[in-house]
């Protein structure tokens, strides 16, 4: 495929072998590191719904137990 504007004669062609190699080897590292940020953002997103539902359930136990009552346990025979 060629350059879509001919070079003139005062100007160098770009060669495709060194500066387009390394922007497509940046673009593929910078989308693999776009992708790992939204694995992770996700996984984090995960752990904050558990650890919230972990908080609500504690709080909702609190305050279904009397705090004046100490919680009995049987002892093991």
């Amino acid at each position: 495929m060629g350059n879509a504007y001919p070079a003139s004669g005062d100007r160098k062609q770009f060669s495709s072998s060194s500066s387009a190699g390394n922007e497509t080897a940046w673009d593929q590292e910078t989308d693999i590191n776009r992708v790992s940020l939204a694995e992770e953002n996700a996984r984090l997103r995960t752990l904050v719904v558990q650890l919230s539902n972990l908080v609500l359930r504690n709080v909702v136990d609190q305050h279904n137990t009397s705090p004046m009552q100490p919680i009995r346990r049987r002892l093991p025979d």
